[in-house]
């Protein structure tokens, strides 16, 4: 049971790594995309 939670907490820290990156990516593009939507209304 706790190799399992320690699993789980690995799992979480993994995912949380990769919400990091994603977010440290998408940030830059955010305004790009405000532009796209705008230019596409």
């Amino acid at each position: 049971m706790s190799d399992h939670k320690e699993d789980f907490k690995d799992t979480t820290s993994a995912i949380n790594i990769i919400m990091v990156i994603v977010v440290m990516v998408a940030m830059p593009l955010l305004p790009m995309l405000m532009g796209w939507f705008t230019m596409l209304r």
